[in-house]
């Protein structure tokens, strides 16, 4: 097999686990708040706009605590506000799908507008993390393929989120609390679960996944106020994809997407692959509706 052949698929693979591994913590959390409040939020990209910024304001201009402060306070504030914006904007509209999107969507707008005014720049670009434990050389090479270190914080720790939010939401007391009201909410109450504090987690998990998600991925593009919405339209385009509400199928749409978008950038043409997500948005809604894994009924 000619050489070059081998170095672009094998580029390919490597590029599509990445990004599939980026969309897989994105999706996850976007198809639990569904799953278990029939939330859709379009506010999950600003999640991931928020997190960004943050960790861009921590270590813009300093290293070594600068970078861990900007993972912890990223993280955590991020986290924070995914359950101040239930209490405060979808709590009171819960019981009306139209204003929860509604309201998701001008929290997000507001987010984006907010980082354009308080931001000098439109465009950032994130130090790559090991150069901040003095990592030489940035990359390492596998059949002639260059790949960065950063690209193996992507894929380790997506699987390992991945694998113990599975094992959280199966096994740990809240997680049961979790599938409980994803279930039956009204039942979950009569057994005294507080539902209105299960939603708060929930969005505060959804808000952590994609925290890691922009945090991990930052260092390898720029960022900007509006990448929000990609990453909006990515998400659900994959929990379409693999069935709303359902874990699993949100993991599988994530890389069956990814590497649908990598195959077109790669072998056919980059301009079209912004189009993948909303074909699959489409084909999906019409065909199978419910989505490779989703029930015929989904409460």
């Amino acid at each position: 097999m000619n050489v070059n052949l081998i170095e672009e698929l094998l580029s390919f693979i490597i590029s599509g686990a990445i990004q599939g591994s980026i969309y897989s913590l994105l999706a996850l959390g976007f198809s639990l708040v569904y799953g278990v409040g029939g939330i859709l939020n379009q506010a999950h990209g600003a999640f991931y706009v928020i997190a960004t910024y943050l960790m861009y304001v921590f270590i813009k201009d300093v290293a070594g605590l600068g970078f861990i402060l900007g993972i912890i306070f990223g993280l955590g504030i991020t986290t924070i506000i995914g359950g101040l914006m239930y209490l405060l904007l979808i709590k009171p509209l819960k019981e009306s799908h139209v204003g929860v999107v509604i309201v998701t969507f001008a929290f997000a707008f507001f987010i984006e507008q907010i980082v354009g005014i308080l931001v000098d720049k439109i465009y950032h670009k994130i130090p790559d993390y090991f150069l901040y434990f003095g990592v030489d050389p940035e990359y390492f090479t596998v059949l002639g393929v260059d790949i960065q270190y950063q690209s193996l914080i992507i894929i380790i720790v997506a699987i390992v989120l991945v694998v113990l939010t599975t094992i959280f939401i199966k096994k740990s007391k809240l997680g049961k609390s979790i599938r409980a009201v994803a279930q039956d909410s009204e039942a979950a109450e009569l057994m005294g679960i507080n539902v209105d504090k299960i939603l708060a987690y929930t969005l505060m998990i959804s808000a952590f996944l994609a925290g890691v998600a922009a945090i991990i991925n930052g260092p390898l593009g720029t960022v900007a106020p509006h990448i929000g919405w990609p990453i909006l339209i990515n998400s659900f385009a994959i929990v379409v994809l693999g069935g709303l509400g359902s874990l699993p199928g949100s993991v599988i749409g994530a890389f069956i997407l990814a590497f649908a978008s990598k195959f077109t950038d790669s072998f056919i043409d980059p301009i079209f692959g912004a189009l993948i997500p909303i074909v699959v948005i489409v084909v999906m809604l019409v065909i199978r509706p419910r989505g490779l894994f989703g029930k015929k009924e989904i409460k």
